[in-house]
């Protein structure tokens, strides 16, 4: 155990200003996981955040970065944490090309903040994850969340042009550049996307822009199966249409969103709820294609949603990835149908009930498993699916679950045969292990 009171004395001579607590009723506040800090620490600025991890190397303690907290549940169970080191005052936007399409934030900025921001130009960061208010910046890298429009924009790595790194010694390090056509060098910025701090603590970032859609329709089908459904969206996908987000929704999540969040959908069979944006021509003949095809795979037009109501329904899709046992699968999207009915087999053998969302033209379903405290059938259950997943070549892991549940299963499953390759970035990257261990893959 690394020498906590002299690291605290040392935090008055190289990050005064920086607010620095161990009170016991405030720790209890950043648990992660139950497990809680011996100091939680929140820089004013990068500098100190260097001065800070640095510290903590020297004195041989564990770390770990935080924003605002909505992506903490995302990992295994953290080994120990002395310091927890807080990014939210990290808020500014240091720069806002909006000829260039192009921006450059520190990480403690909230999502929701950056895009109201954006909008006064007209423009925005093409990622919708959940928890816009509280997840900052730096979380969502970390963690490399997304939502439904990641079908037409990619995700956190393919928006990012720029990274500025803490490496755990304590020096800061640039990987990419500030323009979109930086091709020179390995691109380091894919590795510390979704590594959930394990590299080392992302503290600003570029981004590429989009421009706000001039306006944006979503078209709702329901079909009595999933193969009808899956069917649409391959067809969909194989077709000149360019749909932003297509949301598969089962009657579990379809009643969820009824009572929880006031969006009535048919709760037998399934919903597709599909996305367009761009002029109001190009939406109309988009949609109006998608009719056609819809009437050919034996759908029901439902619902043709826009303004108000619209923002309302995705917001709902967004939070409902959140339960409190979900586990995120990526499979083929060929593969789909096939394992929505392996998890109704699955769930009928352990007496459990689901409630799925899927991004279906990118193969991602978030599947809530109830009752959350059944934990020796949620065990068997998610055994039995992360091995189908496993099958049909795709993965599983565990996103939310209550901690009981993560003291006893993998929530990453077991590592792949690269996972050397990962021990020794690991180890090169961090070597005192300073970042905490035990959330990533392989404990990592």
């Amino acid at each position: 155990m690394g020498d906590i009171e002299t690291f605290a004395g040392d935090l008055q001579t190289f990050a005064s200003t920086a607010l620095v607590t161990s009170e016991a009723d405030t720790l209890r506040n950043y648990a992660v996981d139950g497990i809680l800090p011996r100091f939680v620490v929140t820089p004013t600025n990068v500098e100190q955040v260097g001065h800070i991890v640095a510290l903590a190397n020297q004195h041989g303690l564990s770390l770990l970065a935080r924003g605002g907290g909505s992506r903490m549940s995302v990992g295994g169970l953290p080994e120990q944490i002395d310091v927890l080191l807080e990014t939210n005052r990290l808020t500014r936007i240091l720069e806002h090309e909006a000829p260039d399409l192009t921006c450059h934030v520190e990480a403690g900025l909230t999502m929701a903040a950056l895009q109201a921001r954006l909008a006064q130009k007209g423009q925005w960061l093409a990622l919708d994850p959940p928890d816009a208010a509280q997840a900052t910046i730096g979380g969502l890298l970390a963690s490399n969340a997304s939502g439904p429009k990641r079908l037409r924009y990619g995700s956190a790595r393919d928006l990012v042009i720029g990274l500025h790194v803490v490496q755990a010694n304590g020096e800061l390090s640039r990987s990419g550049g500030r323009v979109v056509k930086n091709v020179a060098g390995y691109d380091l910025n894919k590795l510390y996307i979704g590594s959930l701090g394990t590299l080392g603590i992302i503290v600003d970032a570029n981004f590429k822009l989009h421009p706000l859609p001039i306006a944006e329709r979503t078209l709702l089908l329901t079909f009595t199966n999933a193969g009808d459904a899956m069917h649409m969206v391959i067809a969909l996908l194989g077709s000149l249409l360019t749909p932003s987000a297509i949301e598969l929704i089962d009657s579990g999540a379809a009643s969820d969103m009824s009572d929880f969040f006031g969006v009535h959908l048919p709760t037998n069979g399934y919903t597709l709820a599909v996305n367009f944006e761009g002029g109001a021509v190009t939406i109309d003949r988009q949609l109006d294609e998608t009719r056609q095809l819809a009437r050919k795979h034996a759908a029901l037009m439902v619902d043709d949603l826009a303004g108000e109501s619209q923002s309302h329904f995705w917001e709902a899709i967004r939070e409902h990835t959140q339960g409190s046992v979900t586990c995120k699968v990526a499979i083929l999207v060929s593969q789909v149908a096939p394992y929505l009915q392996t998890v109704e087999q699955v769930c009928r053998r352990h007496d459990l009930e689901a409630a799925i969302l899927a991004h279906a033209g990118n193969g991602i379903l978030f599947i809530e498993l109830r009752p959350s405290d059944a934990t020796p059938r949620l065990i068997e259950a998610i055994a039995e699916l992360r091995s189908y997943a496993k099958e049909a070549r795709g993965s599983l892991i565990v996103e939310r679950c209550p901690v009981d549940l993560k003291r006893r299963i993998n929530v990453w499953g077991e590592p792949g045969s690269d996972f050397f390759l990962m021990q020794r970035l690991k180890n090169q990257f961090d070597p005192n292990g300073t970042f905490v261990k035990g959330r990533f893959v392989g404990g990592l």
